[in-house]
């Protein structure tokens, strides 16, 4: 069991050399470029943040499952590598199934490795996750959306040339108002406002 556990977390341990191809794309330079999980750890990070502001509210939120889903949101990545999202406008539906089932095929192969009942668990959550109804899965969403505008803001403030980024700022600004969380569209209408 040991070495099984090992392997997974080798094959994890690909993220922290995984760069987000969506900023090579765009002309960041790679030793500029955040890994795969630098944005996990991030969107980890904003998910308990906004999940706790939810629990203040009154909403009904599982901690947990909020921060399980953060943390599995790409580890498909490590064997599928990360797809840049601009990709998706040429056949959105077909993007979206194909992901789907490339990260549900990826996770298996992953969790393999593990035992069947944390297997389980975390597949379980993870599909959870991929369905995007449920107020956890909802905020981990948001929290990836805007954690790349923050990625985005932070290379500008570097130095970066705007103009590198005018799609993302494009594409971020017509989302806004289809984000749930209050406090989500409020930080990314700031961030995007000093990004323009």
């Amino acid at each position: 069991m040991t070495e099984d556990i090992l392997s997974f977390l080798q094959e994890a341990l690909r993220l922290k050399r995984m760069v987000r191809s969506g900023w090579i794309y765009s002309g960041v330079a790679k030793a500029d470029t955040e890994s795969v999980a630098d944005h996990s750890y991030m969107i980890t990070l904003l998910t308990l943040i906004l999940a706790l502001k939810e629990k203040e509210k009154g909403n009904n939120i599982d901690i947990e499952k909020s921060l399980v889903m953060a943390i599995l949101h790409d580890l498909p990545e490590s064997v599928s590598q990360d797809l840049d999202r601009r990709i998706r406008k040429y056949s959105p539906k077909k993007y979206d199934e194909f992901k789907n089932e490339l990260e549900r095929e990826a996770l298996k192969h992953l969790f393999d490795n593990l035992p069947k009942k944390t297997s389980d668990y975390l597949f379980e959550i993870f599909q959870e996750f991929l369905e995007k109804k449920s107020p956890e899965a909802r905020i981990v969403l948001e929290a990836d959306r805007l954690e790349t505008i923050l990625q985005m803001n932070d290379y500008i403030q570097r130095g970066y040339p705007r103009k590198l980024f005018s799609e993302f700022i494009k594409n971020f600004s017509e989302e806004i108002e289809d984000y749930k969380n209050e406090d989500v569209k409020d930080m990314a209408r700031h961030l995007l406002d000093g990004a323009k």
